[in-house]
């Protein structure tokens, strides 16, 4: 491969534009593909939020319960799952007088907590919850920690809350990587996934692009043109510390960790067609996984670490393919368009991904049991690079549907927000599990 064609995927990469080709025949018919709408449906329980009460009744305290319960609100407003009854109304551990009160708001659960700060910086949360029908508390648990950390621990309290009462983890503590062009350079950008404590990551006045968390851990993988290669670079969030994981000659990216953390599967160069390998977790080469004068990109593990979706040209123009681990058992997910970044859902059940099949690219979900195609975005910008959260129930993606490059967050049920408001353009989310 010439150097010039060596530039051209390098490109390719960095503004994530997908290769036409022609269409060739494979082993799935694309012309079955059936396009369904997304709609809501499903009644929602209805919880109650009462006031946390301010133990001490100082003023620190008495703001400090009010913001609580705001983030609190929020967390379960974003959650999807309740319809939200709250009142200025606290309620106190050892009394039942205000139920009635909260009986007549046709709730089924009631969130109450009280709240101390001592030695001015030490803050404490009690956290109850109350069930109507059996007319019990189910739950409770004390949380601590400093002043700064009270966003924090009202997306614990909502997380438990969650995981209590619908028996699935709960995403308020997670978070969003991603990258922004404000510098006017690409750097690597993490925030809170409500768009609370935006964190630039990065300030190296070059291309940073395809951020991805490590399982596990709070930190991040990527590629960055630092020194001139797209080399691939870890960086720490605990100690904002950095090492570089592979700098072979040519291409290293995009990359995506198996499921324990201890693999991973990168796109190389290495001076041929970009293929994919298997690392380990230092960048060492283990075996490679593909082989050809194709282009094979955007690999993802499933949940189960046994496959392995990714992006190739060899059906003529970029498709969505499977295989196991050891890079055999090779099939392809037929579509009508060209896609990219392939994301598999944590149940394993669905991939989302990228597809363009007119004038824009979009997001789909590919439900692999009924082989079916869900279209979730339509007729606003270009919508690229589906992440999902770690419940399943959602998705963030980059969209242009505002006139510039920005990060969105869409749920199954349909509703739709925008991350954050920043200058510059937002690009290449990628969702963490929570930390």
């Amino acid at each position: 491969m010439n150097l010039n064609s060596v530039n051209l995927i390098i490109k390719t990469f960095a503004v994530a534009t997908i290769l036409f080709f022609n269409v060739f025949q494979f082993a799935y018919a694309a012309e079955n593909e059936v396009f369904l709408s997304l709609s809501s449906s499903g009644g929602k329980s209805r919880i109650g939020l009462a006031d946390f009460i301010p133990v001490n009744a100082s003023m620190e305290e008495m703001g400090m319960s009010r913001d609580i319960k705001a983030v609190l609100e929020n967390d379960l407003i974003l959650s999807r799952q309740f319809n939200v009854a709250t009142a200025n109304t606290s309620y106190k551990f050892d009394s039942d007088s205000q139920f009635s009160f909260w009986e007549d708001k046709n709730i089924s659960i009631l969130i109450v907590g009280e709240l101390s700060v001592t030695e001015q910086t030490k803050l404490t949360v009690v956290v109850k919850l109350y069930d109507f029908k059996s007319k019990e508390f189910i739950w409770s648990k004390k949380y601590s920690g400093n002043l700064g950390s009270y966003r924090y621990i009202a997306h614990q309290i909502h997380d438990e809350i969650i995981k209590n009462i619908v028996g699935e983890d709960g995403i308020a503590c997670s978070k969003i990587a991603f990258i922004n062009n404000t510098t006017k350079f690409k750097e690597v950008y993490v925030i809170d996934y409500d768009g609370y404590n935006l964190r630039r990551l990065t300030k190296d006045n070059s291309i940073n692009i395809l951020p991805k968390w490590v399982p596990g851990a709070n930190g991040l993988i990527y590629t960055s043109y630092l020194y001139g290669n797209p080399d691939l670079f870890l960086i720490d969030l605990t100690n904002s510390k950095r090492k570089a994981v592979s700098t072979i000659q040519g291409l290293n990216s995009p990359t995506a960790f198996s499921p324990d953390g201890k693999t991973m599967a990168a796109t190389l160069s290495r001076g041929e067609y970009p293929n994919l390998y298997l690392l380990n977790a230092d960048g060492v080469v283990q075996r490679r996984l593909t082989q050809g004068r194709y282009i094979d990109t955007s690999p993802c593990f499933s949940p189960s670490g046994r496959e392995i979706s990714f992006i190739s040209d060899r059906a003529g123009y970029p498709q969505i393919y499977i295989m196991d681990i050891d890079g055999v058992n090779l099939r392809r997910l037929a579509t009508k368009g060209n896609c990219d970044t392939p994301a598999w859902s944590p149940k394993g059940d669905k991939i989302a991904f990228t597809m363009k099949l007119d004038n824009n690219f979009d997001i789909f979900i590919y439900d692999l049991p009924k082989s079916q195609v869900i279209r979730l975005t339509e007729k606003q910008g270009d919508n690229e690079n589906p992440t999902w959260s770690q419940d399943g129930r959602f998705i963030a993606f980059s969209s242009t549907r505002s006139g510039k490059a920005e990060i969105y967050i869409i749920g199954l049920d349909g509703y739709t927000r925008k991350l954050v408001e920043m200058p510059g353009s937002s690009f290449t989310p990628s969702w963490s599990s929570g930390l």
